[in-house]
């Protein structure tokens, strides 16, 4: 069985089907060697930037920023996290916690708690917190960006939107409550 590899915007290499070119001089090759990599990082930019705006969140901005807008965009990125295959069967619901204004910032709180009903279990025994933090600077110019940051429950490790985000930590934490529901009797 023969198995013929893709060719990928990311290869520069010319493949054994396609000629190999002759250079009259070092000036021609330099010259054909510096487009070739500009088309090629062209390519590789546009793949990049399809794959970014690809069902991304438009988070608001730090002058139109406000409790409904947080918990809508809030909202919008729990479901691109359920669109991945490993969370078909989850359910999320997203409620907003508080607002603190501290100097010139103000941070918006949003709890996104996430279950596995099942129809023998249709109330989980254990579910995984997702607390989102929202922060809209009021000395930055109001075309800025919110900062977006989120922690995992019984965690500290801060997430960025710009992590992409793996369904892994769910279920650690899923499995990590499951196990330890287990060791209590009712």
């Amino acid at each position: 069985m023969i198995i013929r590899k893709r060719r990928s915007v990311y290869n520069t290499r010319p493949a054994k089907d396609q000629q190999v070119e002759f250079y009259q001089d070092v000036t021609h090759f330099v010259r054909r060697f510096v487009n070739s990599a500009v088309i090629s990082a062209m390519k590789i930019v546009a793949v990049m930037d399809h794959e970014s705006t690809f069902n991304h969140t438009k988070w608001p901005t730090c002058g139109n920023m406000n409790v409904r807008k947080g918990l809508r965009c809030v909202k919008e990125e729990m479901l691109r996290w359920n669109q991945l295959s490993a969370l078909k069967n989850w359910m999320f619901r997203v409620k907003f916690i508080c607002l603190n204004k501290e100097n010139t910032t103000e941070f918006y709180m949003y709890h996104v708690l996430w279950s596995i009903p099942t129809p023998a279990y249709p109330e989980p025994y254990v579910t995984v917190s997702v607390f989102f933090c929202i922060a809209a600077s009021r000395v930055q110019p109001p075309h800025f960006p919110v900062d977006v940051t989120y922690v995992f429950e019984g965690h500290q490790f801060v997430h960025r939107l710009d992590i992409v985000f793996q369904p892994k930590w769910l279920y650690d934490i899923l499995d990590m409550k499951t196990m330890l529901s287990k060791t209590f009797t009712f």
